[in-house]
């Protein structure tokens, strides 16, 4: 069933217009507690560690240039043996999974800690890449995965006659 209250979709950018003055008062309610959630859940970090807000599965880059493409993935906290890169077809898959487990006393009782991270991307890749010559480098919480372009790919310059 749809609603009969008015309302206004965000913009491109994330930031919600100014409220208009003749629009009716149930949708600038709604606005503003639109507003208010999406103030509080960016700052707030759930059960298990779960991040509501913008950055809450981390960052990834992909710069796209002539020779290759280049995927940035931030992924903190991981040994590089703990990180998986895969190439299935035009599919870049990038999987972190890390378990930690500690047991011990602690005054009189006992006590156990566990916890569990994990990381997953998907990337497509344009026609013309060369898997076989893919690198991947993770440092200080950075994976970089490189994809070089194979000459089809790179494009031919074509010399304009007058």
């Amino acid at each position: 069933m749809f609603s009969l209250v008015p309302w206004k979709k965000k913009s491109k950018k994330g930031v919600r217009p100014l409220i208009r003055r003749d629009s009716h008062p149930l949708a600038e309610l709604r606005e503003e507690f639109d507003a208010l959630f999406d103030r509080f859940l960016s700052r707030w970090a759930g059960p298990r560690g779960w991040d509501f807000g913008p950055n809450r599965l981390g960052g990834l880059d992909i710069e796209d240039s002539a020779q290759e493409m280049i995927v940035r993935a931030e992924a903190p906290g991981f040994e590089p043996s703990e990180v998986d890169v895969q190439v299935s077809g035009n599919l870049l898959t990038i999987k972190a999974e890390k378990k930690e487990e500690k047991k011990g006393k602690e005054g009189n009782g006992h006590y156990e800690e566990r916890r569990y991270r994990s990381f997953y991307r998907t990337v497509t890749l344009p026609p013309g890449t060369d898997p076989g010559k893919i690198e991947a480098r993770y440092k200080n919480g950075l994976l970089e995965v490189h994809v070089p372009k194979s000459e089809e790919a790179k494009g031919k310059r074509i010399p304009v006659k007058a």
